[in-house]
């Protein structure tokens, strides 16, 4: 029953005021919105009338009913189309009509459960075929609550059971065939873009060699099938209708399947997300959506290594000039930060540091004779330093040392009395305790300490093989590996 089910948009009464997205430009002329809903039994009370975005329900306008129960729509600058909603908070109830491009219309509703059933529209074919879909749907949806009802009575008894479970099927092909009529009947307005886009790819039947056996069947079509759903997820997008963003779905619908379909992989996820951003390119609102939601997702991502991907996409649209809106500050504090990270994805050689130590000893780190290095940049004045770092000698240093692991551990401040103090009480000597007193090494930069402790795993090439990770997460790193070794 999935047909149905992902049908009906979800509800929520989670409002933020906010304004429309992007700031779109929109056809302009004397009250060219004038459009009236009356809502039966709700005299001098307010009606918001809002609209979908990025998995958040946003109001665009709020207007009190007269003593007749209407509330008057009237603006100079056409709403941007998509999926709207009703909301009458008096009572919470909540419904969705299709905000069409002629905003000329009259709506009549009530306020109980029933307000889609009893809804009628005059001056609007599109909200009109929209209120009916949701009728169609509505109904579909009773049925399929009974025929669970006698599933779940029928225990037991197979034959029943059997004769359910083809009605359900049954169900399911009214359901997909009723959408793709409404779909042909509107191609003319958003309604068809809006159902197509519901649609999830179908998986074909794939032709497999005959001389494999049913487990190596199974595999084969389920790796033939998960590479057809990525080739083809976005069949049913029009990726250039910025109309979809306001929907319920789009948004969430993009998120799980980068969560759920896309190898987690940094190379992988920039060219998915390049893929996305190309296909939209034809329209500026979902161009500048899908760029700065992608830079963001990459941004925000806690797995080790994504920060190649942002480097990607950074350098791809921001740093190339493409994202036009972005403000010069923004920019260049994104170049400072891009640049940064850079010299230390995952799989680049460390950049080779040369520096005194708290003996005057000069030590480099490319010399370093370890099957690992943990490179740590700290200061004895940071708090979260004052427990990471003699925990990086309890749980590492003591307990790798035999495999011949050793930290390299950069004080990244100049007072000579402070960083003793701090290697004596908690009996660092084991360290490789070294400074840059003269910042001639330029490790802030190469190595974009921001923030301290920042701590790097290098292998015996002093190649980065992990980054930014607490002491307890190294010792994992290192268990597996040296235990795999």
């Amino acid at each position: 029953m999935a047909a149905i089910m992902a049908a009906v948009a979800p509800v929520s009464e989670a409002y933020a005021l906010m304004p429309t997205p992007f700031g779109k430009k929109t056809e302009a002329g004397k009250n060219i919105v004038n459009f009236t809903i009356k809502v039966r039994n709700y005299p001098q009370k307010p009606v918001v009338l809002g609209y979908y975005f990025d998995g958040k329900m946003l109001v665009k306008d709020t207007v009190l009913t007269d003593s007749k129960c209407v509330a008057h729509f009237v603006a100079d600058t056409l709403y941007p189309e998509g999926l709207y909603l009703i909301h009458f908070p008096e009572n919470g109830q909540v419904f969705d009509i299709l905000m069409p491009h002629e905003q000329k219309f009259a709506l009549e509703c009530d306020t109980f459960p029933q307000q889609v059933e009893r809804a009628k529209v005059a001056g609007s074919r599109p909200i009109a075929n929209f209120l009916d879909y949701q009728k169609f749907i509505i109904a579909r949806q009773k049925d399929y609550r009974s025929l669970s009802e006698q599933y779940q009575a029928a225990n037991g008894d197979k034959e029943k059971q059997a004769a359910i479970r083809k009605k359900f099927l049954e169900m399911d092909s009214l359901v997909t065939a009723h959408n793709d009529e409404v779909i042909s009947q509107n191609q003319d307005n958003f309604l068809a873009n809006f159902l197509r886009a519901l649609k999830e790819p179908k998986i074909p039947t794939f032709q497999l060699p005959d001389n494999l056996t049913p487990a190596q069947r199974d595999s084969l079509r389920q790796v033939k099938g998960y590479y057809y759903y990525r080739a083809h997820f976005y069949d049913n997008f029009d990726l250039t209708d910025d109309r979809l963003l306001r929907t319920p779905f789009f948004s969430d619908k993009i998120k799980k399947y980068f969560d759920e379909s896309v190898p987690q992989i940094p190379d992988t996820v920039a060219a998915e997300a390049i893929r996305l951003i190309e296909m939209c390119r034809p329209n500026e609102e979902m161009f500048r959506y899908f760029v700065s939601t992608m830079y963001n997702r990459c941004n925000q991502s806690n797995i080790m290594g994504m920060d190649a991907a942002l480097v990607q996409l950074a350098d791809k649209y921001y740093l190339s000039g493409e994202a036009t809106w972005a403000e010069k500050k923004f920019l260049d504090d994104l170049r400072e930060n891009v640049d940064g990270i850079r010299y230390t994805l995952i799989g680049l050689k460390a950049p080779d540091l040369r520096m005194p130590s708290v003996t005057d000893e000069w030590f480099r780190l490319s010399e370093v004779e370890a099957p690992f290095t943990i490179l740590v940049f700290w200061e004895p004045s940071c708090g979260h330093c004052k427990k990471e770092v003699p925990h990086l000698k309890t749980a590492i240093l003591d307990k790798y040392a035999d495999s011949g692991v050793k930290v390299f551990a950069v004080y990244c401040q100049v007072e000579l009395a402070p960083w003793k103090e701090f290697i004596e009480e908690h009996q660092l000597e084991g360290f490789i305790n070294v400074y840059d007193p003269y910042g001639r090494t330029g490790y802030r930069r190469f190595y974009n300490i921001k923030s301290t402790p920042t701590i790097f795993v290098l292998d015996k090439d002093k190649t980065i093989v992990a980054k930014k990770l607490g002491v307890d997460q190294i010792d994992d790193f290192l268990a597996h590996e040296l235990g795999q070794k």
